[in-house]
């Protein structure tokens, strides 16, 4: 099995950039949204307090509302070509999937390959077939095994490193950034026969030298989540359990990003932030349940 191959792109920085601590400029506004999920189906029975869960319905529903509103799927080829300056349509996106859940295979892989919608699933190569034990919440949650991974890139799904073992990197030394993002790409290259491409910071956490050691690394492009800081720190639309469709077209928005890239320079703000825009699209007549989410990205 082995992941699609490199695009040409001009622009790619060459080893000593990379070496150096290359940095592409900040991600504009108007560049392809990159869409951003964890977990599907129905949520479990202990619940769902930092709503991960979108079901079957919700992300059938979501797939639809943007068919119809002519947003145009690309896979990373198209994604990073987009980023090198190629033409690309307005309305384009990229469609993430965060852990590697057992989930994003079982439920999410083939809603999208019947939708024809290639996306890209982050996992963790020294947790796969193990279960979510980074998260307080959902300790016992079932993570995707080898092998149940292996079909996934001739579905669509390209695979992509989320960490070894989902550790924030964020003040890592040298050798903890080898071990979470050099070796962890290693790891996933004997189970894809291909390096990985991309990478997304577990918890949307990242600095200088996690930016630079995954530049270094020799990754097309890295993700994080509203903490956007070019090339290597691309932003990306937090989608969860219970966005009402006003929400899910307003997270599309240009204003939206600027706002959410705002609130994510400032501690503390995005969850104010992100209160108000659900209580300001919320259908009318629906009680806004109060989140238990204490404010970190996943």
């Amino acid at each position: 099995m082995v992941n699609p191959g490199r695009s040409d792109i001009a622009a790619q920085p060459s080893p000593a950039d990379r070496r150096s601590g290359f940095r592409r400029d900040a991600v504009p506004l108007r560049s392809p949204r990159v869409l951003m999920y964890h977990f599907f189906g129905d949520q479990p029975p202990n619940g769902d307090p930092e709503k991960l869960f979108v079901g079957r319905k919700e992300f059938a529903a979501q797939l639809a509302e943007l068919r119809r509103r002519g947003w145009r799927p690309l896979d990373l080829n198209g994604y990073l070509a987009a980023l090198a300056g190629a033409p690309t349509p307005r309305r384009s996106f990229l469609l993430t999937i965060d852990d590697g859940h057992e989930s994003a295979v079982r439920i999410a892989a083939p809603m999208l390959a019947e939708a024809g919608i290639p996306s890209v699933l982050f996992v963790c190569p020294g947790r796969l077939g193990d279960r979510a034990r980074w998260s307080q919440y959902y300790p016992d949650e079932p993570l995707a095994t080898p092998d149940e991974l292996a079909p996934l890139p001739g579905l669509g799904m390209e695979l992509g490193v989320h960490g070894m073992d989902h550790t924030p990197t964020i003040g890592m030394d040298k050798a903890a950034l080898d071990t979470h993002v050099v070796r962890s790409r290693a790891d996933l290259a004997a189970l894809i026969g291909a390096p990985a491409r991309s990478f997304a910071y577990p918890f949307g956490k990242h600095d200088d030298v996690a930016r630079n050691a995954v530049a270094a690394a020799g990754y097309d492009v890295s993700f994080a989540v509203a903490r956007e800081a070019g090339r290597f720190a691309v932003d990306r639309v937090f989608v969860r359990r219970g966005d009402p469709l006003p929400l899910f077209r307003f997270k599309l928005t240009e204003p939206y990003r600027l706002l959410s890239r705002a609130a994510g320079r400032v501690s503390g703000l995005r969850r104010r932030v992100r209160t108000v825009v659900h209580l300001v699209t919320r259908p009318r007549g629906r009680v806004r349940s109060r989140s238990t989410n204490p404010g970190g990205d996943r």
